[in-house]
This record gives structure tokens, C-alpha cells and sequence, in this order.
């Protein structure tokens, strides 16, 4: 397996060339690990030049969608061939993490979820905020 890493806006692009067997599932979760210490948590996975994906591939997807998740970041796959597609669709990824026909609409993708992030951390503020009020000219 081949990898290349790019930086595309708030989020990292993993370009990978080759079958994803169990050593290359393990190097490439060990290279999306680092930049996640390193605090990014937007990451998008170029599988345009991957024939094929193993379960070891797949189960270090769904670790990842479940770490970034947990840190607010997402995981986008995109350019998947048709049988990496239907793995994906098989082992129920498609619904965990987004998976795209292009990189530019991962990216999109991404994005915009980091977009409704911030808006619904926005929301949540202003709510408390009439909450506050609220209670405070009860009181009075």
C-alpha cells in the first residue's frame, strides 16, 4: 500500500493506492491516529485506487468513524470502486460514516456537518441564555 497525505481546507486527505489487506489497514490506522493527536479531526479517505478492502480494513473504518465521533470530527470515504462499495454497504459503514462519490463532495460533506456543528453549539448557548433569563424574571 501506498500513502499520501494532503491538507484540503480543515481536513486531512489520505490518498491510498493499492489493496487494503490487514498490515495495510493497521499502517493506515496508525497514520489517521497521529494526525487525530495532532488535533485533526476531519478526515477524508481516498479509496479511488483501492481494488479491494479486507475485514481488518473495515473494522479500522468503523474505529475510526466511532474515535472521531467521540472528538466531534467525522469520517468521510470516498471514490470507492463497486466492490469496496458493497463491503461498505454490506458491513453497515455506509451509514456510520459518509461515503462519497468524489473527494470534493467529502469535502462538502464535511464541511457542512462541521457548519451544523457550530450552529447547533450556537443554538444550545442562546437557549441556556433564555433559560436564564427566563428564570430570573421569575424570580423577580
Amino acid at each position: 500500500m501506498e500513502l499520501r497525505i494532503e491538507d484540503v481546507d480543515a481536513a486531512k486527505v489520505f490518498l491510498v493506492e493499492g489493496p487494503l489487506d490487514e498490515t495495510a489497514a493497521l499502517d493506515l490506522q496508525q497514520a489517521i491516529l497521529e494526525v487525530v493527536e495532532e488535533g485533526h479531526h476531519h478526515v477524508v479517505i481516498d479509496l479511488r485506487r483501492v481494488p479491494r478492502v479486507s475485514s481488518h480494513a473495515l473494522r479500522t473504518f468503523l474505529m475510526l468513524t466511532r474515535r472521531l465521533d467521540s472528538m466531534s470530527g467525522r469520517l468521510a470515504l470516498c471514490a470507492p470502486s463497486p466492490d469496496v462499495t458493497t463491503a461498505l454497504t454490506m458491513s453497515g459503514l455506509n451509514r456510520l460514516c459518509f461515503v462519497t462519490p468524489t473527494r470534493d463532495e467529502a469535502l462538502r460533506r464535511l464541511a457542512l456537518d462541521e457548519r451544523i456543528d457550530r450552529l447547533a453549539v450556537l443554538v444550545s448557548e442562546l437557549l441556556t441564555r433564555a433559560e436564564t433569563r427566563r428564570q430570573a424574571m421569575t424570580l423577580a
